[in-house]
């Protein structure tokens, strides 16, 4: 009796490991296979003299100062960073002071300086990139070199993300010996003429 007893045990105590094996790989299986939904945005906002091929997160003065009539360009790059669609993403580019577009993404508010654009759709792991080309004008009230900021920024479905771009502009000078240079010339140019003109009276007598 007691034999029998202590086999019954085995063989439920074997059924039980068993049991146990097998529920445990699928509690896993289920709890890896559970995909938390994010949606998520990113901007990257760069810079670049209209001269140079490559772009840079900021242009300091040690690099380059900027001076009227030199051209600028933004380039934006906006990626869905997370799992889930995002649709109808609003996008927004503060423009600074003494800035002329060229061509851009979008409309121009210039009471309030804003490029605005809508992105239709972007999905998992998708970009899209947009330029901004600008002159630099009206730079007559500028003492020295000044800091601007090129601000973008995008949101859509409760999800934002902003980028910055700086770079420096100056108020274009004549140099000091340029107006004694203008002068010496314009003497020389006059003197040469006078000379052609005596000359051309002496050789013909009168």
């Amino acid at each position: 009796m007691k034999h029998n007893i202590k086999k019954l045990t085995s063989v439920l105590t074997a059924l039980a490991i068993l049991t146990l094996s097998l529920i445990k790989p699928f509690g896993i299986e289920a709890q890896y296979s559970t995909t938390e939904s994010k949606k998520e945005i990113s901007i990257d906002k760069t810079i670049r003299s209209i001269g140079d091929t490559q772009y840079f997160d900021n242009i300091g003065s040690d690099k380059k100062v900027f001076y009227e009539n030199d051209v600028i360009e933004f380039k934006i790059k906006v990626e869905n960073t997370g799992n889930q669609d995002l649709v109808n993403i609003k996008a927004t580019d503060k423009l600074p002071k003494n800035l002329t577009l060229i061509f851009l993404p979008g409309t121009y508010n210039s009471n309030t300086g804003l490029i605005e654009w809508t992105i239709d759709r972007l999905s998992p792991g998708e970009s899209k990139e947009y330029l901004v080309r600008a002159k630099i004008t009206d730079t007559t009230e500028i003492s020295s070199v000044v800091s601007r900021t090129n601000n973008t920024k995008a949101c859509a479905d409760g999800t934002c993300d902003e980028d910055n771009a700086s770079y420096f502009i100056g108020k274009s000078t004549v140099p000091d010996t340029g107006a004694n240079d203008l002068i010496v010339k314009t003497i020389g140019i006059v003197t040469l003429v006078a000379s052609g003109l005596a000359l051309r009276k002496y050789a013909r007598g009168y």
